[in-house]
């Protein structure tokens, strides 16, 4: 189905609520549409090279010792498991989303020639080529997961940054890996980044001896995140932890910070109860700051990358119920991100039952088609019309072209079976189009105030 035929929301604008415009992660070069094959691909190699030695390939890579890389390719030959994972993804989904935003953005043409121009583009022009799919896909605005975003290049009207609570959490690091995690690593890494950066803002080269001190440089730091343009915050926990965030005292957590802090100081493994402890305390002090300065609330729930690492039980949406069902954060407008997939039908009634609670179904038009279809029919009748949020999860412009458009037929897909069956009116299903597309995010997020 093209834009053309399009009943319901072809001329209707978008707004991306999970979005990551812009991100470079780090240690990481540019790279152009062929770089998300390989990222798809990693599973598999994974899958086919002993543990340590895949672990020692990514450090390499991390820290770009090409003579490292080069050997641990040619011994286990990594490229041709790569292209051997290449292969066996061409029959999905994302694979025909990707080639279908390649081709929109840049025509046809031989594999090495496209690749050439998505590189390039992002090289001279990284912006550019982002401003040129939203206005392809019809998208106003996104709402943008990036650390920092240089708002001398990326309109600040048009990229509106969310900021991640994750690195807060987690201070003095984490508790050593024992199983298949690599995908955990990176998002360990990633936190850590972050955190030395929002350190280094407030001018502190590490994080302070005592715990008030820390916990004030916590929400300090989010305030001033929010002074100079975020819209919101996210937790990506799930990737490193259990989303069962339970309540602690202040006093555990002071005392859980200093026998963390002495761990790190010392060389030490870090405990993971005190881990944990920790950074549950810190969850819902973010939280009630959140609530009080009218933040809204990312968090992952489902299933994550294609490497071994998020554990799906421990992102299982149902372990927030506790956290959801604390009096002082009904105010707290929380999204559910993803769709859940595969715990969509517990997402739906976990928001039924609770005003501040939101569903959005980012990523799941290029991973997911067949199961968003299905449950987008589920969500939108089952949901009052203020709670079904319209997203694709992407930092590659590519993706957002092909995502918004896919996203926009499991939509009309969804309205049209309403109206067929008697459920909505012609006026009803023109008005959830709008509501799905962008006014639940700007209600959600103040953007009309």
């Amino acid at each position: 189905m093209s834009a053309t035929e399009l009943t319901w929301s072809a001329d209707v604008p978008a707004i991306d609520h999970h979005s990551h415009a812009g991100y470079v992660r780090p240690g990481e070069h540019l790279h152009g549409f062929d770089g998300y094959e390989r990222e798809y691909a990693m599973g598999h190699v994974e899958a086919n090279v002993p543990h340590e030695v895949y672990v020692a390939y990514n450090q390499a890579v991390l820290v770009h010792d090409q003579d490292r890389v080069d050997a641990i390719e040619a011994e286990f030959d990594i490229p041709g498991l790569i292209a051997d994972s290449i292969r066996f993804q061409s029959t999905t989904v994302h694979a025909a989303s990707l080639a279908e935003g390649t081709e929109a953005l840049y025509g046809t043409g031989s594999r090495a020639a496209l690749i050439e121009a998505s590189v390039e583009q992002r090289r001279t022009d990284f912006a550019g080529l982002y401003d040129r799919a939203l206005l392809l896909s019809g998208t106003e605005q996104v709402l943008t997961d990036i650390p920092a975003i240089d708002d001398t290049v990326w309109s600040a009207a048009r990229y509106k940054p969310i900021a991640r609570i994750d690195p807060y959490l987690f201070p003095f690091g984490h508790p050593p890996i024992v199983d298949r995690a690599e995908d955990s690593r990176k998002f360990r890494r990633v936190f850590r980044s972050i955190l030395d950066g929002l350190l280094a803002t407030a001018g502190l080269d590490a994080p302070p001896e005592e715990f008030e001190d820390y916990r004030a440089f916590v929400l300090g730091s989010i305030t001033r995140r929010q002074h100079a343009g975020t819209v919101g915050l996210k937790i990506a926990s799930a990737y490193v932890r259990t989303l069962e965030f339970r309540r602690t005292t202040p006093a555990d957590a002071a005392a859980a910070y200093g026998r963390l802090r002495a761990a790190e100081a010392a060389g030490s493994d870090i405990d993971t109860v005190d881990h944990r402890t920790l950074a549950d305390f810190l969850v819902y002090e973010i939280a009630g700051h959140a609530a009080t300065r009218e933040l809204p609330m990312q968090i992952h729930t489902g299933m994550g990358h294609t490497e071994p690492g998020l554990k799906l039980t421990g992102a299982n949406p149902m372990l927030l119920e506790q956290f959801l069902d604390t009096p002082a954060l009904n105010r707290l407008k929380v999204i559910l991100i993803h769709g859940g997939f595969p715990y969509g039908q517990a997402l739906a009634a976990m928001s039924q039952a609770r005003g501040n609670v939101f569903v959005d179904f980012s990523w799941m038009p290029y991973l997911h088609e067949h199961a968003l279809h299905r449950m987008l029919q589920e969500w939108l009748e089952v949901l009052p019309a203020n709670k079904v949020i319209f997203g694709t999860d992407t930092g590659s412009p590519e993706f957002h072209v092909s995502g918004t458009r896919r996203g926009r037929v499991a939509l009309d897909a969804a309205l049209s079976a309403g109206r067929a069956s008697g459920l909505w009116s012609f006026r009803q299903a023109s008005w959830l189009a709008e509501r799905v597309l962008h006014q639940n995010l700007r209600d959600v997020y103040g953007l009309d105030r």
